[in-house]
């Protein structure tokens, strides 16, 4: 399974508006989550995430992640922002394209090898760069398939 076969039809979209993380981090999770019970709860799990550290890789990308109890399958969003925002990365660059993963509670291999693909891929300037000029969601989506598939 790869990242890019977890989007769903409102997991992907370009110049998406947030004022803040958090603000964002709402979006996202309702976004992602099946009803708004576990939207509250991916929110929850985002942002204990957060506390963490920021999730915020550098280079203007973000990878927010969370298990979340209520999900039966893993979920994926892929967003370019309309203005970038603060993620805490060591740069300190504002962020405009933020990856999500939420996963199942029971998921532990597999949510970290989406990871570390999703985290490769991030690392691509060749990729920021189309991920960036991508005219809408399905651009962002077409991108990220064609880097997965050369990725092997």
């Amino acid at each position: 399974m790869h990242f890019v076969e977890l989007l769903g039809p409102t997991a992907c979209a370009v110049g998406l508006a947030a004022g803040s993380r958090h603000r964002l981090l709402e979006d996202i999770a309702r976004r992602l989550a099946p009803d708004a019970a576990v939207a509250l709860r991916l929110l929850d799990a985002l942002n204990e995430r957060e506390r963490l550290g920021g999730t915020g890789l550098g280079a203007g990308a973000a990878l927010p992640h969370g298990r979340c109890e209520g999900l039966t399958a893993p979920r994926a969003g892929l967003f370019r922002l309309a203005r970038g925002v603060d993620f805490g990365a060591a740069d300190g660059l504002p962020v405009d394209l933020v990856a999500v993963l939420a996963v199942p509670v029971q998921y532990t291999t597999a949510q970290l090898a989406l990871l570390a693909e999703m985290a490769e891929a991030l690392a691509d300037p060749g990729l920021l760069e189309r991920l960036r000029t991508a005219t809408d969601a399905a651009g962002l989506r077409a991108e990220l398939a064609e880097w997965t598939r050369r990725a092997g």
